[in-house]
């Protein structure tokens, strides 16, 4: 059956991964149904996506009710869930409810819902590098590398860890990604859908932010790309804490999607992605090289930001390499798309 014939059901459209998955999935030929949770942000996401005839929407205000997804499912060929809650400095404790919950039940409620279509072939999942990184990063051994055979860290009964002090938002989102996984893989153990099950497990996520409305919307968002953005205009993020650094470009993640819809890969695979490590003040050097107009800096490291390079953990992302064809783009390209990108848009 041809794309054209064939509809992709995917969350998170409104996001910065979620976006670029949409528009690769509509640049592959692919109908898209769209879930939004406000009427009111269907008008730009048209504008950010074309493609009007490939394109329709679905409502679902409220991720965590029972059986919000049920009626988004019918009739799809596939789903990508994409949506996942960030930190934000704002965005604290209660860590449960503000933080493992909404990774866990609409993932969990939306496995649920794909149960009940017989069409639905497949379902691919967007998960985190960091959903294989233990908190102790020494239990990654020397090498401190993780890759797909690393699995899950060892964090006992979901609905014990579920309940962790995470100390900080970050650490509070390193657990969601964490339950979040082990949450799709448990469901996959115990519920035997009839669909097949991918994750896809993204490093560090930069390149262009398409929902952006202006230059000063980015102030307004905390995903990777923006925080990169920030601190080459001086603004301390929470990604920077040694000079060496690794990431992935948005368009090859979403590429893994498209391909990970593919019947040549298979029930249980899971596929890291990483373009592999970069140095940030090489990345500087070529900002300021390349930009002498934007003054793009890079501020010292501050000292509240010592002994964390304790955090710091390898990624090995050469089965997607090999089995999905991704040939990564590095770190410049990442950037650059990023600085073409916010070129284009308004100032406010």
């Amino acid at each position: 059956m041809a794309p054209a014939d064939q509809t992709v059901l995917i969350t998170g459209a409104s996001g910065f991964v979620g976006s670029g998955v949409v528009l690769a999935v509509l640049k592959a030929g692919y109908k898209v149904r769209l879930t939004i949770r406000d009427p009111a942000q269907e008008a730009w996401l048209k504008k950010v996506f074309g493609h009007e005839d490939q394109v329709t929407f679905v409502v679902v205000p409220n991720f965590l009710k029972d059986g919000a997804f049920d009626e988004a499912v019918k009739d799809v060929d596939f789903v990508i869930h994409t949506a996942s809650p960030i930190p934000t400095p704002e965005l604290l404790q209660p860590w449960k409810e503000n933080y493992i919950d909404p990774a866990v039940i609409p993932t969990q409620s939306l496995l649920s819902s794909a149960t009940k279509e017989p069409k639905i072939k497949k379902v691919v999942i967007t998960s985190s590098c960091i959903s294989f990184i233990p908190f102790d990063r020494s239990q990654l051994g020397e090498s401190r590398t993780a890759s797909e055979a690393t699995g899950n860290p060892a964090v006992g009964p979901l609905s014990e860890f579920s309940n962790t002090d995470f100390g900080f938002p970050f650490g509070a989102y390193h657990g969601s990604k964490i339950a979040g996984d082990l949450a799709t893989w448990e469901f996959h153990a115990s519920k035997k859908p009839h669909y097949s099950l991918i994750s896809i497990h993204p490093d560090f996520v930069y390149g262009p932010i398409r929902v952006l409305k202006s230059v000063k919307d980015i102030d307004n968002h905390h995903t990777t790309s923006a925080i990169l953005w920030r601190e080459y205009n001086g603004v301390d993020g929470l990604l920077r804490f040694q000079d060496i650094d690794h990431s992935v470009h948005v368009d090859d993640v979403a590429e893994a999607h498209v391909k990970a819809l593919s019947d040549e890969v298979k029930d249980g695979e899971r596929f890291l992605l990483s373009a592999g490590e970069f140095r940030w003040d090489d990345l500087l050097k070529h900002a300021k090289e390349k930009y002498p107009e934007l003054g793009f800096k890079l501020n010292e490291i501050p000292s509240w930001k010592d002994g964390w390079s304790a955090n710091y953990f390898k990624l090995d992302a050469s089965k997607a390499e090999k089995e999905l064809g991704i040939k990564y783009k590095d770190i410049y390209q990442q950037f650059d798309d990023l600085v073409d990108h916010i070129k284009t848009l308004p100032k406010e």
